[in-house]
């Protein structure tokens, strides 16, 4: 799965981290909005391509529904694929060599 992170963008990198740093397990657009500071179609293009992204044929993220309020989706990282802290040391890791 390293692999797969190092290959990631920078963008996909920062709202990947907030799925990792983030208590709920399931985010809305509006919480990816503020903690990644992406907004919009960019935000978008980010969560569809990391929607994408599969390893052993599952997603990393995934769609589960309508957002409370009825605006943009919720979003799902799936936990059963990545160990969550070797993922946020791995990410950080990579964050930091954009700085």
């Amino acid at each position: 799965m390293n692999n797969k992170l190092k290959r990631l963008s920078y963008n996909q990198l920062v709202v990947l981290g907030s799925f990792l740093s983030a208590t709920k397990r399931v985010l809305e657009v509006k919480v990816l909005e503020k903690k990644s500071g992406l907004k919009g179609k960019s935000l978008g293009g980010v969560l569809s391509a990391l929607s994408r992204t599969k390893f052993r044929g599952i997603s990393l993220i995934e769609p589960v529904g309508r957002a409370l309020d009825g605006q943009g989706l919720r979003w799902q990282m799936n936990t059963n694929i990545l160990d969550i802290t070797k993922a946020k040391e791995e990410v950080s890791k990579l964050l930091k060599t954009y700085e």
